[in-house]
């Protein structure tokens, strides 16, 4: 059985739904954009139905994918009917960021689920949203921080390598709270709490536990905080402590 928040049950009944829908009546069902925990869910829920699923968010190694499932007897050509957009703007009176990009999207009053990715290559912007709220886009999403732009559709291969600060850290043990508190400077008592909390992810599935011990290349997603993996042990100390490279991701 899944450990869910709260706030993660309504999505599982939607989930568990569709996939009666797709076993009783061989309906194709394609979900909005997810976020990783949700495909975590997704994936989970559906290993033991005769169904298939299929993940897409517009370019390699995007984050919030939408999902395709389908019964396994069925063959189809996929159309996970996702727009690109480049935006254009004069970069003398604006400097653009995931923050502001997102929070005028939000101030549209859509639906955070139909839209992917916020994306940068060198100075360049694009975001992924489901075609089917194009016009209100193009129509409504023409100003950030009160600067005009403009939208350019992205048609071509989009190739976007993730950006990380890496930071060093060393650790007398490897438990998932000792973890929190180095990376993200809190005390041990307030990482301890948020882990009990279920604040805390460790492979985009909620541990309780604050003495559960981690391994190199785990992520772990703190709410509020963010997520971070654990990319290498550089070396041990003389005092037998671990030091640690730690990626985290930066838009």
């Amino acid at each position: 059985m899944l450990n869910l928040l709260a706030e993660e049950k309504e999505f599982y009944a939607q989930i568990i739904e569709q996939i009666e829908k797709v076993e009783k009546n061989g309906r194709i069902i394609l979900t909005k954009f997810l976020s990783l925990r949700e495909q975590e869910i997704i994936t989970d829920t559906t290993k033991f139905h005769r169904i298939k699923v299929l993940f897409e968010g517009g370019y390699e190694n995007a984050e919030r994918k939408r999902c395709f499932l389908y019964p396994d007897t069925v063959t189809f050509k996929s159309n996970f009917n996702i727009t690109c957009f480049k935006i254009e703007y004069n970069k003398r009176y604006l400097k653009i960021n995931h923050q502001n990009v997102l929070g005028t999207l939000m101030s549209l009053q859509i639906d955070r689920a139909l839209f992917g990715d916020i994306v940068f290559s060198e100075e360049e912007c694009y975001f992924f949203i489901s075609s089917d709220i194009e016009p209100v886009i193009l129509l409504e999403f023409n100003t950030i921080n009160k600067v005009p732009i403009t939208l350019e559709r992205h048609v071509n291969k989009l190739d976007i390598t993730q950006k990380f600060l890496t930071k060093e850290i060393i650790i007398s043990s490897m438990r998932i709270d000792n973890l929190i508190s180095h990376v993200y400077n809190l005390s041990r008592d307030n990482a301890k709490q948020m882990v009990l909390s279920s604040y805390v992810y460790k492979n985009y599935r909620i541990t309780s536990n604050p003495a559960v011990k981690c391994e190199i290349n785990d992520v772990v997603s703190v709410r509020k905080h963010g997520r971070f993996t654990i990319s290498k042990m550089l070396r041990k100390t003389k005092s037998d402590k671990f030091v640690l490279e730690i990626k985290i991701p930066t838009s």
